[in-house]
């Protein structure tokens, strides 16, 4: 079994890195990794993660620390088995000791901490353990800022303590905080940030039914906009996406026919809104959805209109009379000025 300094010189030689190179990307000096590598001493615990980012490895692949992870998850799944939540925090803290760097044991701790801490037999006993949780949890996701289980962790502990403003600016530092957000506020500014998840998860559900592309799933997306929500104007950029998708598969499906008519949609859908001061600013249909304004609001829908009637998708229409009237009819909308800087 090769040693850790026989680890990191070997991993290090695998990326073609020198000694001086290595080092400093790690901020120390090349006699102290040429120690390291010699196993002539140790780098301190907080190098270990960046070492190993360095290298493209695991903590415990640069540790070797495979089957030793496996004793310790072994006696872990035992402990919770038999002994509860409760009896796997001396397993988690004695596997720490020696698998430091093992993101899910310091995971498991800070809440396991966080658990033990609700049926705390004393106040000064459960804001120990609510302290303990905090301080887990944290250095853990410092350590690894991607970590969104931590981080979401870490927010329920300090609502637990009722630290709501703290937990809400670690929301906001997440990619995926905006709806753990909503535990973290309150009154009317929760219920803005409530608007705004509905529509973001709208906005996605939309995105993808239309990247599915299926009639099924076009259909299912233009219903949900026009009949569910009512609120074509509020959605009118995915809307014209329906409609363009719809277009391809007429296509496909040899109908040049029902592609001018989902291109003759999408001119519909443009005249009656990106020319008409922009999209609906809050539907009174969908009270829920946040207010929002377009970003071409005060462009006429001509502009960029021919532009997208002459994409390469529709060079199978290019002899048909109706697309050509369309064509035309867009173009003669433009200035000459609009005709000199169109643009997508």
């Amino acid at each position: 079994m090769s040693t850790f300094g026989e680890r990191l010189r070997e991993e290090r030689l695998h990326r073609g890195l020198s000694q001086e190179a290595a080092a400093e990307k790690l901020g120390v000096s090349p006699q102290a990794l040429s120690k390291w590598e010699t196993d002539k001493c140790y780098p301190e615990f907080s190098l270990i993660l960046p070492l190993a980012r360095l290298f493209g490895i695991t903590a415990d692949e640069l540790l070797d620390n495979g089957d030793r992870r496996a004793y310790w998850e072994n006696r872990w799944q035992e402990a919770l088995r038999t002994g509860g939540e409760a009896a796997t925090l001396p397993i988690t803290e004695a596997a720490l000791l020696e698998l430091p760097g093992d993101w899910r044991f310091r995971y498991r701790q800070g809440c396991t901490e966080f658990i033990t801490a609700q049926s705390a037999g004393t106040e000064e006993e459960k804001r120990r353990l609510l302290a303990a949780a905090e301080r887990h949890l944290r250095a853990l996701w410092q350590d690894e800022p991607m970590n969104e289980p931590a981080a979401g962790m870490l927010v329920t502990v300090l609502l637990a303590q009722e630290r709501k403003r703290e937990a809400a600016e670690i929301c906001r530092q997440m990619p995926n905080g905006e709806r753990l957000l909503v535990t973290c506020l309150e009154g009317e500014e929760q219920k803005r940030q409530i608007r705004r998840v509905v529509t973001a998860s709208f906005r996605q559900l939309l995105a993808d039914l239309i990247l599915c592309r299926t009639p099924e799933a076009l259909e299912a997306a233009e219903r949900i906009v026009k009949e569910v929500l009512g609120a074509e104007g509020f959605f009118a950029d995915l809307l014209a996406g329906v409609y363009w998708e719809q277009g391809k598969n007429a296509l496909e499906a040899g109908s040049g026919e029902g592609a001018v008519a989902a291109l003759r949609a999408i001119r519909d859908l443009r005249k009656r809104w990106d020319g008409a001061g922009g999209y609906d600013v809050s539907p009174a249909t969908a009270p829920f959805l946040e207010p929002h304004y377009p970003a071409r609001q005060d462009t006429s829908c001509w502009v960029s209109l021919p532009s997208l009637l002459q994409d390469p998708v529709w060079a199978p229409l290019g002899d048909r009379p109706d697309y050509q009237a369309l064509l035309e009819e867009a173009e003669s909308h433009l200035t000459e000025e609009e005709k000199s800087w169109k643009t997508w």
